[in-house]
């Protein structure tokens, strides 16, 4: 048995010595046999010559560059371990926005908001699989971590078209909870300027950025306490020492096919995390016995497919959910809220049919006509984009049903009935509309000609439609934390210097997606309580 998961009392020594006194012979050759087979997954810290110490490791330069960054303001040497090329991870492909609640940009503008209203609206945005002390623990510190960033040098700008994804839950907001990184980055914006501020911070105060340089296994006392991390840098190995602990922030298992299967409800098309999320901090902390929160859940959002370039590309509820548009599946019938947010549109992709035993909203096809087209630049509609491979373009909605295979009877009675109802700017089936963020994301205010700006008929030759699939902007489910950010194992006990943020954590946010910018703001502020907690710690 691994050193880690031996009592502090109770040391691997002092086992073996009772096992042998009891003359369990069998069971002790057993037991003397496992170190083998886990030394490939978790080393001890006797069998390691460290080539590098520091105080804090932080593997991943996503949001967890915020643990490194805070812990050098504070005087420890931390280091990061980026296993690709380029700093920033998802983080650095995102919107870059946070959903920081009762935030100084809401008080600024004169939104109300308090700590009441915000956990009260987690309590429902999270659908059941949250834990309270954890979304506590995130509200009484997003501030906390804004107002750090503010003071070196990385602002924010209130980003009110961004609103609460389930405005009408109690404590919900139609505006003011996510804010946006205010560029320092010439040419750059969003995640990529909010990865690349982080960086700059990071440097700034002496943290020491590792590049391609991926974690592999985790060093541990005879404690069990993580004490350093084994990595590969050019082509060789390289064991770093954590004089206070050792932050996961490895981004999800996006691509890592095995864990999707094993773990994700249904199947994910085109993930938008970057290559590199393949589950490795997740593996490293299963090898020390780590518990699992949410991992069959994912960030949602429906992505198109282009067969030319052999890319997806997502979709945006402002896209799919604009006047003139409705989604079907392949029995011609709606299926969502066209204009609700992507998190919760991707779930009505997973509806399962136990009679043909397919997921028959898979794929969809989005729908929309010329009027729509002349409107609205759209992904998959843009004037200058002539229909191919991945987009049909149909005379009548029948040629359209023949090229799709889509059952064209249903389909024109859908359209029909749509087309009653978005006239007089009702939709009785899915609601679309009726929702402060329908209006504010998916409508078009500025016509007069409608009845509700997200719905109008589909009528207008020629028609045009392409497949949309369930994607993801990450896996968010990971190694379960407690609310200083400390791995659990399933005993619920803190595996010692060990902590994870991110998509490598079981997310506070249990299987909701309470607004835009909640992924990014729980892996910057949990990597702040991380850093936090590790200042307190004596250095071994």
């Amino acid at each position: 048995m691994s050193d880690q998961f031996i009592s502090r009392k109770f040391s691997r020594r002092d086992f073996l010595r009772t096992a042998s006194t009891t003359g369990a012979v069998a069971a002790t050759a057993g037991l003397m046999a496992v170190p083998n087979r886990l030394a490939a997954a978790a080393v001890p810290s006797s069998q390691v010559t460290f080539d590098r110490e520091v105080d804090v490791i932080v593997v991943g330069s996503g949001s967890g560059q915020v643990a490194a960054i805070k812990a050098a303001e504070d005087g420890l040497e931390a280091i990061v371990l980026e296993k690709a090329a380029n700093v920033g991870g998802t983080t650095g492909i995102s919107g870059g926005g946070i959903w920081v609640p009762n935030n100084f940009a809401m008080a600024a503008a004169g939104i109300e908001d308090s700590r009441e209203e915000a956990i009260e609206y987690l309590s429902h945005a999270t659908f059941g699989q949250g834990t309270p002390e954890l979304q506590e623990a995130y509200v009484d510190n997003c501030n906390q971590m804004v107002d750090y960033l503010r003071s070196v040098g990385i602002d924010w700008v209130l980003a009110p078209w961004f609103n609460d994804y389930y405005p009408e839950f109690p404590g919900g907001k139609p505006l003011g909870r996510h804010i946006d990184p205010v560029s320092t980055i010439e040419g750059a914006s969003g995640g990529g300027a909010l990865a690349q501020m982080l960086h700059r911070a990071g440097e700034e105060r002496g943290v020491e950025y590792l590049l391609e340089t991926p974690a592999k296994r985790l060093i541990v006392n005879d404690d069990g306490a993580v004490v350093g991390v084994v990595a590969e840098s050019g082509g060789a190995e390289i064991n770093i020492k954590a004089r206070r602990g050792v932050v996961i922030a490895s981004g999800g298992f996006d691509h890592n096919p095995e864990m999707v299967t094993n773990f994700l409800r249904g199947p994910i098309y085109y993930p938008s995390a970057v290559s590199t999320n393949t589950g490795d901090g997740h593996l490293m902390g299963m090898a020390l016995g780590a518990n699992l929160r949410n991992m069959n859940e994912i960030w949602g959002w429906p992505m198109y497919f282009n067969e030319e370039y052999g890319i997806g590309i997502p979709a945006l509820a402002y896209e799919i959910g604009k006047p003139g548009t409705i989604v079907v599946n392949k029995a011609g019938e709606r299926f969502m809220n066209e204009a609700g947010a992507y998190d919760p549109a991707t779930r009505t992709f997973y509806t399962y049919d136990n009679g043909t035993h397919t997921y028959p909203n898979i794929p969809g096809f989005v729908i929309t006509d010329s009027e729509n087209r002349a409107r609205y630049t759209l992904a998959y509609t843009q004037p200058g984009v002539e229909p191919g491979d991945w987009i049909v373009k149909a005379d009548t909605l029948e040629e359209l049903a023949a090229a799709l295979e889509i059952d064209a009877e249903t389909l024109l009675a859908t359209v029909e009935r749509f087309n009653e109802f978005a006239a007089q700017g009702l939709d009785p089936d899915y609601h679309r509309g009726e929702s402060d963020f329908d209006k504010q994301t998916g409508g078009d205010t500025t016509r007069d000609d409608i009845a509700n700006p997200c719905l109008a008929p589909v009528a207008t030759a020629p028609f045009y439609a392409t497949r949309l699939y369930p994607g993801a902007l990450g896996t968010c489910g990971g190694l379960q934390t407690n609310t200083l950010a400390q791995v659990l194992d399933v005993w619920g006990n803190p595996i010692p210097r060990l902590y994870a943020v991110g998509n490598a954590s079981g997310s506070a946010m249990g299987a909701g997606y309470p607004g835009g910018g909640a992924t990014v703001g729980a892996g910057m502020t949990f990597g702040f309580i991380a850093a936090q907690d590790m200042e307190s710690l004596e250095s071994l």
